[in-house]
C-alpha cells in the first residue's frame, strides 16, 4: 500500500493488557471503513508487525513488560521515523515521562474518548496529505529536536550547571532560541508531566516544568540539540532568530494597539516566535541545496514559498505547522504559522493570530530590508477582514518597536 496516497490509514496500537485492546476494538469500530487498525500485544510484537507491514501511526501504552513504550519508541525513531508517535497512557510516571518526551509527537491520557481519538488521527493524515514526498515526512516526523545556535546551546548548559540556576534564568535562554522554545511548548503543552496547561509563552512553560524536570530533559535525555553544520548555515541560522525575536516583539506590541485581547495576543507572540521554524527544518536537512532555493527567490523575484515546494515538497509554512502540530502546540499558532504568508488562505477572516504575525513579518523585513524573496504584505486580506485602515498606524508601530529594541 502506498502510504502517500489518499484512502484507508494504517494505524498500530500497542498495549500488554488484552481488555485495552478489546476496548480500543469496539470503541474505534465504526472507523473500520475509513482505518485499517492493527493491535499489537507488546512492543516487540510491535516491532515485528513493522517489519513487515507499513504504517503511518503507533499509538503505544507506555507501562510494558519486556519492552516498555519508551523503548519501543526509541527503536521506532531509529528504524521508522516517519511514523507519527502517540503515547496514551493512564499512568502518569515521571522517569518514563522523561524517557519519553524525545521520542514521543503527542501524550494522550487514559481513558481517552473515541471522539479524541479519532479528531487527533483525522487530523494528522489531513496534515500528512499537505507535504508531497515520503523523504520529507520521513525528515520531520523523524524530528525529535530542532538545532539550536550552538551560542544559545552552551549557554544553556552553562545556566543549567550553575548552581543557582533558577526557573527565570532558564527561561531567559530558551526564550531567545526558536528550536528550545519549539520543544519546551511541545513538553508543557501535553500531559507528558502531568495535567495538560495551555502555554503560550517559554517562561511560562519553563516555570511550568520546573528546574529539575529541564535539566533532566536537557542533561540526561538530550531533548535540546546545537547545530553543527557549515558556518554559513549557522549564520542563516543567526539571521532566522534576530528576525523572528524582532517580529514576536513587533506582534507584541501591534497586538495591543489593536486590543486583540491576552489569548490572542499570546497566541500571536508564540507563533511569531515559531513562524520560520520550518527554515530550521529545512536549512538542517541540506543546508546547500536552501541556500540555492533562497537565492533562486530572491535573483528571479520569485515566492519562496513556491521555490520551497518545487525543491522540497513543501513550504517553510507546512513544514513547521506540520511539526509543530505533531508535538501539540495550540491550534491557533499553527494555524499562524501555517498561514503566515497566506493569510487569505486562512478561514477565519476576522482580527486573529494570522492576522498579525502576517502583519509583524511584513513589516519586520520592510524595515530590515529582507534579501529574500518573501511575499509582500497582503492587502486586500486586511480589506476582507475590515483591518485596512489599521496598516499605517501598525505599520508606525512596528518601526518604533524595532528602532526602540535597536537602541536597547
Amino acid at each position: 500500500m502506498d502510504l502517500n496516497e489518499p484512502g484507508r490509514r494504517r494505524i498500530l496500537f500497542v498495549d500488554d493488557e488484552p481488555k485495552v485492546l478489546d476496548g480500543l476494538r469496539r470503541m474505534l469500530f465504526p472507523m473500520r471503513k475509513e482505518w485499517d487498525m492493527v493491535f499489537a500485544p507488546g512492543g516487540k510484537e510491535a516491532l515485528q508487525m513493522l517489519s513487515l507491514e507499513a504504517f503511518e501511526v503507533i499509538v503505544t501504552d507506555m507501562r510494558m513488560p519486556g519492552m516498555d513504550g519508551a523503548d519501543l519508541l526509541d527503536e521506532v525513531v531509529k528504524y521508522h521515523p516517519e511514523i507519527v508517535r502517540l503515547v496514551l497512557s493512564g499512568q502518569w510516571d515521571p522517569e518514563m515521562s522523561i524517557r519519553s518526551a524525545k521520542t514521543a509527537h503527542q501524550y494522550l491520557t487514559k481513558p481517552c474518548s473515541a471522539e479524541m481519538l479519532k479528531t487527533t488521527l483525522d487530523r494528522i493524515f489531513a496534515l500528512r496529505r499537505v507535504l508531497s514526498g515520503r523523504s520529507l515526512k520521513r525528515l520531520v516526523s523523524g524530528m525529535t529536536t530542532l538545532p539550536s545556535l550552538p551560542a544559545m546551546y552552551h549557554k544553556l548548559i552553562e545556566t543549567l550547571e550553575s548552581s543557582d540556576a533558577s526557573t527565570g534564568r532558564i527561561g531567559e535562554v530558551i526564550a531567545s532560541d526558536t528550536a528550545m522554545t519549539a520543544k519546551v511548548l511541545q513538553l508543557a503543552n501535553s500531559a507528558f508531566f502531568g495535567v495538560s496547561h495551555r502555554v503560550s509563552h517559554p517562561a511560562d512553560a519553563t516555570r511550568y516544568l520546573g528546574v529539575d524536570t529541564i535539566k533532566a530533559l536537557v542533561l540526561t535525555i538530550g531533548v535540546f540539540s546545537q547545530f553543527t553544520g557549515p558556518p554559513e548555515a549557522a549564520a542563516t541560522l543567526a539571521t532566522l532568530q534576530r528576525h523572528s525575536l524582532r517580529t514576536a516583539r513587533v506582534t507584541q506590541a501591534i497586538a495591543k494597539a489593536a486590543i486583540a485581547g491576552k489569548e490572542i495576543g499570546d497566541h500571536a507572540f508564540l507563533a511569531a516566535l515559531l513562524h520560520d521554524v520550518g527554515k530550521l527544518i529545512l536549512v538542517q536537512k541540506d543546508p546547500e541545496m536552501y541556500h540555492s532555493a533562497m537565492d533562486l527567490a530572491f535573483k528571479e523575484k520569485l515566492d519562496l514559498d513556491s521555490v520551497e515546494r518545487e525543491v522540497f515538497g513543501g513550504s517553510h509554512a507546512e513544514v513547521g505547522s506540520y511539526l509543530l502540530w505533531l508535538w501539540g502546540l495550540p491550534e491557533p499558532v499553527t494555524e499562524a504559522v501555517a498561514f503566515h504568508h497566506r493569510p487569505r488562505e486562512c478561514p477565519a477572516k476576522a482580527l486573529s493570530a494570522v492576522t498579525l504575525v502576517h502583519a509583524a513579518d511584513a513589516f519586520a523585513r520592510e524595515l530590515d530590508e529582507s534579501p529574500e524573496g518573501e511575499p509582500a504584505l497582503d492587502e486586500a486580506y486586511f480589506e476582507e477582514a475590515g483591518l485596512s485602515g489599521e496598516l499605517a498606524g501598525w505599520r508606525e508601530i512596528a518601526r518604533e518597536t524595532l528602532e526602540a529594541g535597536e537602541d536597547s
